[in-house]
């Protein structure tokens, strides 16, 4: 394949730096078989600036979201699809424990300036969103199919070896790539499209799971996270739970439209990974985002830009080398 760049995948890490390479002008081509069986279809877009059970304040947000913001409504324009979509976060603490996690957290500062309000049920949280994430993959996708950019192939890497520059945005897929030494991991993730009416279109309501309004009608509840699963296959048993939870969180009936299942790539560290593989620098990875890939991916592909135009070297917290090297020195231990 001739071209100066190839990117390997067109799921959201592809995509996010594909068009971030095409606003910087370099030129590039996209292999990509198809998005029958990718994450990103199944990933509902959130962002949330607290997360988890501990109440967690979601990794570097405060440099992350406005850059997103800012990203994503720009490849609105250019793409001329709705994208980005601000929301509140109501989250409604589980049990006593999490509601004293809560209180302590609060006293000491650690949720600011995230909580808009609190009371004994829980916090609203702010500012968050969703991006749309399958109709970003399918207007960029048409939008590269017209310019003759993306080729619907998969790629051999071996053969592959003579090539400027090749990055791997392969997602679960990079396990078994050129970067497999890097010790990635796998948390299977499951969603659901509901009918759901009645819903403040502006809140994300979360009580462990959460339920995010797309239209007046319809709703993603989710998402399941079951760390070292393999299959793809959505189950009954997660069904039955995100259904159970969304009707919960709704106060009314739900029914289910649309049930999908993904895997996420993941790290030691839950960082996600950006860089040249340290041993065949020809070789370049964009991944690895977790659950939160809609707040990494536009950091990850800015840093692939300052890179190439300017050779700025990648934070050391998401590069790949700190995986590798870990690899290597635990291997020889």
């Amino acid at each position: 394949m001739a071209a100066s760049i190839l990117i390997v995948g067109q799921g959201l890490a592809g995509t996010v730096l594909g068009l971030a390479l095409e606003r910087a002008g370099r030129e590039f081509v996209i292999a990509d078989p198809g998005h029958a069986p990718a994450a990103s279809l199944a990933a509902a877009g959130i962002i949330n600036p607290v997360t988890g059970r501990r109440l967690v304040r979601s990794w570097r947000f405060e440099e992350l979201f406005p850059l997103a913001r800012r990203t994503y409504r720009e490849i609105e324009t250019r793409l001329g699809v709705p994208l980005w979509r601000e929301l509140r976060v109501h989250r409604r603490f589980r049990d006593e424990r999490e509601r004293r996690v809560f209180a302590e957290k609060q006293a000491r500062g650690e949720l600011a300036p995230f909580v808009e309000a609190a009371d004994e049920t829980g916090c609203w949280l702010a500012p968050a969103a969703r991006v749309d994430v399958p109709a970003l993959l399918a207007a960029a996708r048409r939008h590269w199919q017209e310019a003759g950019v993306l080729r619907e192939t998969t790629i051999d890497w071996a053969a592959e070896a003579g090539a400027a520059l090749v990055i791997d945005c392969t997602g679960a897929s990079a396990r078994r790539g050129p970067f497999a030494a890097a010790g990635f991991a796998l948390s299977k993730g499951e969603t659901l499209q509901v009918d759901a009416t009645g819903l403040a279109p502006d809140v994300i309501l979360n009580r462990g799971h959460w339920l995010v309004p797309l239209d007046a009608e319809t709703a993603w509840a989710g998402a399941t996270h079951e760390p070292g699963i393999e299959d793809a296959m959505p189950t009954p048993a997660a069904r039955a739970r995100l259904l159970a939870d969304a009707t919960a969180l709704a106060g009314r009936p739900v029914t289910v439209r649309a049930h999908l299942a993904g895997l996420r790539l993941t790290t030691a560290d839950k960082h996600p990974v950006a860089g040249r593989h340290p041993a065949q620098p020809h070789l370049g990875i964009c991944g690895a985002l977790g659950g939160k890939g809609v707040l990494y991916a536009p950091w990850l592909a800015a840093q692939w830009v300052a890179h190439l135009q300017a050779g700025a070297a990648f934070d050391d917290e998401v590069s790949i080398t700190r995986l590798m090297a870990a690899t290597r020195d635990s291997s020889q231990t």
